[in-house]
């Protein structure tokens, strides 16, 4: 299959790369690069893998802040399609309606929201609605105004969840499914602090009964939240670093195994990953207990993916570039380094194949 890295351009990355990779032998191949945007920090790929969707802190042609392209997929190739500014500063995560005929996206910087109609792979217009979060948290640098990290819809549902850094919130909108329009729908507030910043869900609770995995950032921590009577609920958080730990760190991204029975969760600064393991309770809910902390073999890990045979892919933002590890297999950290790829700033990784 073909892994998609987006780069931070600043930092010498090439835009857009894409690699080939071996399932059988866990190589990665560099098979070409997309330079048109500045950034490209976060990627997602259509439901019939057919297009791609990426954030930029540059602009779209003729607008200003931050912008979001889609990209046709054409082998180990993207040729571009479209692209449309964001109205706010540093877009940093993206998602598709479940029809796939709006687009949301999350502004950083601005704490903002905006949504944008989408008709086969092109985004056809500006952005018809932009929602601003107001207030801030306690930390003197990283939460004096609101920063939006991300955006994912609940499973089974019109919910569109937003992440907010900033303001230590997770905030609901109902989407108006014909108009893709956004609305109020309740706000989940953390722990003063914690800066969540990434989600992901259980595979088998979705609906009003919905159960996900919060990662916070400034806290080094990673929450399970419920959807209970109409609106979230944290279930327990736990530290995803090791005990006795002193340096600095921030969490990065979160992910849940396909059976659901395993959450990891990437620790920066202490360059790892924490493994969980997600065990049910009787109301339905669950609770995770620490099982593994494994060095990931670069300096970083801002983003990862799992894959099969065990393994992780994950890409390294300040060193060590595109990793594949074995998870399953017993090495100097723990894991094995199956292979990898130098690429200067990588921040996410997108496979072409779930």
């Amino acid at each position: 299959m073909y892994i998609y890295i987006g780069t931070y351009t600043r930092m010498g990355g090439p835009g857009i790369a894409v690699c080939s990779y071996c399932d059988e032998t866990g190589e990665l191949k560099p098979e070409s690069v997309s330079p048109e945007l500045k950034d490209p920090t976060y990627l997602i790929l259509s439901g019939d893998r057919k297009t791609l969707f990426a954030t930029s802190s540059g602009p779209a042609e003729g607008g200003k802040g931050g912008s979001v392209a889609s990209y046709a997929v054409d082998g180990g190739k993207l040729v571009f399609k479209s692209a449309g500014s964001t109205g706010g500063e540093s877009p940093c995560h993206l998602t598709l309606s479940h029809d796939e005929r709006f687009l949301y996206v999350a502004n950083y910087m601005s704490g903002s929201l905006a949504v944008f109609p989408v008709e086969n792979g092109n985004i056809t217009g500006p952005a018809i609605q932009l929602i601003k979060h107001e207030g801030k948290g306690p930390h003197p640098s990283r939460q004096q105004n609101a920063h939006l990290h991300h955006v994912t819809f609940i499973q089974e549902t019109s919910l569109l969840c937003s992440i907010d850094l900033g303001i230590d919130a997770v905030v609901t909108y109902f989407q108006d499914k014909e108009k893709g329009i956004l609305k109020f729908s309740d706000r989940m507030d953390c722990s003063p602090g914690l800066g969540p910043r990434h989600l992901a869900y259980d595979p088998a609770a979705a609906g009003d009964s919905a159960v996900a995995y919060l990662a916070h950032e400034l806290g080094s921590a990673v929450s399970v939240i419920k959807r209970e009577g109409g609106c979230w609920k944290t279930l327990q958080t736990l530290s995803t670093l090791p005990e006795g730990w002193t340096g600095s760190n921030t969490c990065a991204a979160v992910r849940v195994s396909a059976d659901g029975k395993r959450v990891f969760v990437s620790n920066r600064g202490h360059d790892s990953i924490a493994e969980f393991a997600a065990i049910d309770i009787d109301d339905g809910g669950r609770r995770i207990e620490l099982l593994r902390i494994f060095k990931t073999g670069g300096v970083i890990p801002r983003d990862f993916v799992l894959l099969k045979k065990g393994r992780i892919m994950a890409a390294h933002q300040e060193g060590g570039g595109v990793i594949v590890l074995d998870a399953d297999k017993t090495g100097g950290n723990g894991v094995r380094i199956v292979s990898s790829l130098e690429i200067k700033g990588a921040v996410c990784v997108c496979p072409s194949e779930d």
